[in-house]
């Protein structure tokens, strides 16, 4: 939500609520905002200033310190301790002189404005506010698409193995306290050596991803499909025993063998070798062991011959 305000904000003109509790101040300040442009409303108290951020979120703040009823402080800390409220650049106001000692660990130089206001430093520091807003959430909006790109991976674009660890750190405990099932299917493609010998690695990657996408076509939005190695997706299964594991398993494998995929602009058929494992008591928390049960089992599927469904025993 903050970082679709910004994007607003940098398009179109920015709202100003301005809070103080003489209507003097107001009208002055509303007067220089208004001809610089800035769209301007008003509170005459802390709780009438809350009240506005309810009805119109505006882009920046100027707060009164000192106002009776409810104070600067406890306005700006009310609207900090709100997730809708908190990025909110806000500009105090106070008279020269005054300097509560509760603005300290609040106070960055050009945060404060003090009255009477002089016209050309409001409207300077208020504009430096705004393009500061606009650059931190920016900056916001680039870290959080880093985020997603270092937890999906580039191939198959499902979940990569860095998402594969926050996953299972917060859902095995919560499995655990529910005492709620979770089951692991890890699908190998079957003589993967051999596609990547007679295709290349671009044949590889492209029958890899079109695999993915099947599979994810046949789940549930709640299962979550994780690229766990060059030739192996992991699709762990919420609230599904053995019994339910196995039969998504079982479909899975007979879907892809009787699929035809595109590889270097030719059809193809690939088979998997499947394993299928559910998280028990004596399981670590990371999940690891969970893991390596299904890749045994995987193991023992391609040793067999593959395109085969084996449980871990």
């Amino acid at each position: 939500m903050i970082l679709e305000r910004a994007a607003k904000l940098a398009d179109g003109n920015p709202s100003i609520l301005v809070v103080d509790d003489e209507q003097s101040q107001i009208d002055l300040i509303g007067d220089a905002l208004k001809s610089a442009g800035y769209m301007v409303a008003s509170a005459v108290d802390g709780f009438k200033a809350i009240a506005a951020c309810k009805v119109r979120m505006p882009d920046l703040i100027l707060l009164d310190l000192q106002m009776p009823l409810m104070s600067g402080l406890d306005v700006f800390k009310r609207l900090r301790s709100d997730e809708k409220t908190r990025e909110i650049p806000i500009i105090f106001l106070r008279r020269k002189g005054e300097k509560p000692s509760e603005l300290a660990e609040a106070e960055d130089e050009y945060w404060v404005v003090s009255k009477p206001v002089a016209r050309e430093e409001l409207l300077s520091r208020v504009k430096t506010a705004l393009r500061e807003h606009i650059l931190k959430a920016e900056l916001r909006k680039k870290d959080l698409q880093l985020r997603e790109l270092s937890l999906t991976d580039p191939l198959t674009a499902f979940r990569s193995p860095r998402y594969l660890a926050e996953f299972l750190r917060a859902e095995l405990a919560q499995c655990r306290r529910y005492k709620v099932p979770l089951s692991l299917v890890i699908l190998e493609v079957d003589k993967y050596r051999d596609i990547l010998a007679s295709r290349g690695q671009a044949g590889c990657n492209n029958l890899m991803a079109q695999i993915a996408s099947f599979i994810n076509s046949q789940n549930r939005e709640a299962d979550i499909l994780v690229r766990l190695s060059e030739s192996e997706l992991g699709l762990f299964l919420t609230h599904t025993d053995m019994q339910g594991a196995v039969e998504v398993a079982e479909r899975l494998r007979e879907a892809v063998a009787v699929t035809e995929f595109i590889s270097m602009d030719r059809k193809f058929n690939a088979t998997v070798s499947v394993g299928v494992s559910q998280l028990s008591d004596f399981m670590d928390d990371a999940g690891k062991v969970l893991i390596s049960y299904a890749r045994s089992a995987v193991e023992q599927a391609r040793t067999a011959g593959g395109n085969m469904t084996l449980i871990a025993e």
